[in-house]
């Protein structure tokens, strides 16, 4: 049975069904995976290239580079990504995307020079923002209600578990072969795009006309949406960001530690990321992210003030399982908010949001460290979350879900 539904061109397009329906569902799947892996491919690996690009120095730098600059691709990649996908069509846009990705993701197993390999890595950004907002958009006309919020929400732990199994597999791969032999994994996005070339067509996504009007202030709906995820994103990158800090503080030295704990929250996220629909359909979206903002924040306290390994780690499973489940709430609610007009720029805008974040949170947290120590930068950074929860929910245009 097909599903039929109305681009905003007017134009009906039918979802695809069948096998084919499902080779396309799980190219829309495979998108959060990649990028997962701009970065999880990379850290196991990161003290071998800053041995490779020392150049006279001990290499941290260019390694920071390395794995820092592909954030900037996305920021200045999402603020166009939705322009192309309305100028395009999503079809093209994702297959330019994954192709792109593949090149530049690859790019460290044959260039040799620092330069060449920061820029492939800005272009691997830019690809998979191109990539990640026509899927959104895919996702968007494909899905209604609380069909669409699950998905997003398997997209989620599907990216969670996947990291998981991008960082394992770059240092075992890296063991046996050499630092170069875990960017082989980019070629991944070869088979993605050989999946979508042959499963989606362009006549079943949705598309708008090219120059179509945008209605005046159709964006203005979006900007509180776009307040919260900026406020929810800083906050998730404390565990990414500052709790190997926090556990060097506590004296754990070993880099294996550091990474299983950190493991469990990104597992965590993952695995709640996966059962958004399911909360969904039983608090709510407002309900949904009271939850996440609450557990989040606990977690983020509850590592503050361990007096334990044991105990960060719960932290950690708490605030993971919090911040799992922001990815899908911010897309759900943009989908559903947005006019179908300006659909692909407000996915788009989410994704630059994101890495926005990425930035902010040094900034924000610093302060308070120099100040006070790490430990109460979680606590305070916890707390607000925590304060805010049940105001910043009601405050939040309330979204029925239909089933």
């Amino acid at each position: 049975m097909s599903m039929q539904e109305t681009s905003a061109a007017g134009v009906a397009f039918t979802r695809p069904t069948g096998f084919r329906g499902r080779m396309a569902l799980a190219a829309l799947l495979a998108g959060s995976p990649l990028l997962a892996l701009m970065f999880a491919a990379l850290g196991p690996v990161l003290p071998m290239m800053a041995t490779h690009f020392a150049d006279g120095d001990d290499g941290t730098f260019a390694t920071q580079m390395i794995m820092t600059v592909p954030a900037i691709g996305v920021i200045i990649g999402g603020l166009m990504a939705g322009f192309m996908v309305d100028r395009f069509g999503p079809r093209p846009v994702l297959l330019w995307g994954l192709g792109v990705y593949g090149v530049a993701g690859s790019s460290g197993l044959y260039l040799d020079t620092l330069w060449p390999v920061l820029a492939t890595r800005v272009v691997v950004g830019l690809a998979i923002a191109h990539a990640v907002t026509s899927v959104g958009v895919i996702v968007g006309g494909w899905f209604q209600g609380l069909a669409r919020v699950r998905f997003l929400g398997y997209q989620a732990a599907v990216a969670g578990i996947s990291a998981l199994i991008f960082l394992i597999s770059s240092g075992i791969i890296a063991e046996h072969f050499s630092w170069r032999a875990p960017f082989a994994l980019y070629l991944l996005a070869f088979a993605v795009l050989a999946i979508s070339a042959v499963a989606i067509r362009s006549e079943e996504v949705p598309a708008r006309e090219r120059d179509a009007p945008v209605p005046a202030g159709a964006f203005r709906p979006l900007f509180p949406i776009y307040g919260v995820a900026l406020f929810l994103f800083t906050a998730y990158f404390m565990t990414s960001i500052q709790l190997s800090f926090l556990l060097a503080a506590e004296n754990v030295t070993s880099p294996l530690t550091r990474s299983f704990v950190i493991a469990g929250g990104v597992l965590a996220g993952g695995l709640c990321g996966g059962s958004y629909g399911w909360v969904v359909a039983r608090i709510g979206s407002r309900g949904a992210q009271i939850l996440l903002t609450t557990l989040l924040g606990s977690g983020l306290i509850v590592i503050g003030t361990a007096d334990s390994l044991a105990v960060i780690a719960i932290g950690a499973i708490m605030s993971g399982g919090g911040g799992g489940m922001i990815p899908p709430h911010i897309e759900s609610r943009l989908l559903a908010t947005a006019r179908i007009e300006v659909r692909a720029r407000a996915i788009s805008f989410m994704f630059t949001a994101l890495y926005v974040a990425d930035f902010l949170n040094p900034l924000v947290v610093s302060p308070i460290r120099s100040a006070f120590g790490i430990h109460v930068a979680f606590i305070v950074i916890g707390s607000v979350l925590v304060l805010v929860a049940v105001p910043l929910a009601m405050r939040s245009p309330k979204i029925a879900h239909q089933h």
